[in-house]
């Protein structure tokens, strides 16, 4: 019930965009309302849930869901979450949760506790191998004193975590194309970067993709790559076929050029 409705305002709000850039304002308007009672309709039932069940983890969990991302009541989704891993520390899917929600508000401790806690209950899961990994590399000097690691440890274990992630999933383009881009971050954590490595998950990441735009990314960054490797020929390669993708582009071009210099 709840994704139905959350899924049908997504699509109502996107024809409500669409409508307001070609100067709908009326129609617009519509939709966005139409949009809105959907998302009410969800809380609505969530609401009538915990009436009859308070004591379901389950429902505390994804109405914290609800509240954080559509309603933006992060207290109250806090509280609904807390409840949650009080009622069932089993509650992965909270544990996540808050692990995301303590790291955003500078809470490290709580927040990789929690996020230790998600790992620890479901390991395999992609979703939280990702959350862990991308935190742990836009937070590493809090990660570094919180766990005592340098920051090349702290970027090991995340490509660790992110590259365990992009293998469980290797058809979702987006963890496979956020493993790819962190290898980009080693150098500002005294990392040594593994160039071939990242050349691959590049072309891993090509394989995802589900559109243009995102294969003509994933050609630049390859080519981004290869030329952080002094690899002139494999650069040009990738420049070549993003050129072919997007002749107009003077990026690309631009570093077509860099790369023949370096052959």
């Amino acid at each position: 019930f709840d994704r139905l409705h959350t899924r049908l305002a997504d699509t109502l709000l996107g024809q409500s965009e669409g409508l307001a850039r070609s100067g709908n304002a009326a129609e617009a308007a519509k939709k966005l309302e139409e949009a809105r009672s959907h998302l009410a309709m969800s809380r609505q039932a969530y609401e009538l849930g915990l009436k009859h069940f308070d004591d379901s983890a389950f429902l505390h969990n994804f109405f914290g869901e609800l509240l954080y991302d559509r309603f933006d009541e992060q207290d109250a989704a806090v509280r609904h979450w807390l409840k949650a891993v009080a009622l069932d520390g089993d509650e992965h899917r909270a544990h996540n949760n808050l692990g995301i929600h303590y790291c955003h508000v500078g809470e490290y401790e709580k927040g990789f506790g929690h996020f230790d806690k998600a790992l620890a209950l479901d390991p395999e899961n992609p979703d939280y191998l990702f959350n862990v990994a991308q935190n742990y590399l836009v937070y590493w000097p809090n990660v570094m004193t919180l766990r005592g690691w340098t920051g090349a440890e702290t970027y090991a274990e995340a490509m660790r975590l992110s590259e365990k992630a992009a293998k469980l999933a290797p058809k979702e383009f987006e963890l496979v194309k956020d493993y790819a881009l962190n290898f980009f971050t080693a150098e500002r954590m005294n990392a040594k970067p593994d160039w071939k490595k990242a050349a691959k998950a590049w072309q891993a990441a090509r394989g995802a993709a589900r559109t243009d735009d995102e294969r003509f990314y994933t050609w630049m960054n390859e080519g981004r790559v290869h030329l952080k490797a002094e690899n002139g020929k494999s650069a040009a390669e990738c420049f070549e076929a993003a050129v072919a993708m997007r002749p107009q582009s003077d990026l690309a071009r631009g570093l077509l050029s860099d790369a023949k210099a370096l052959r």
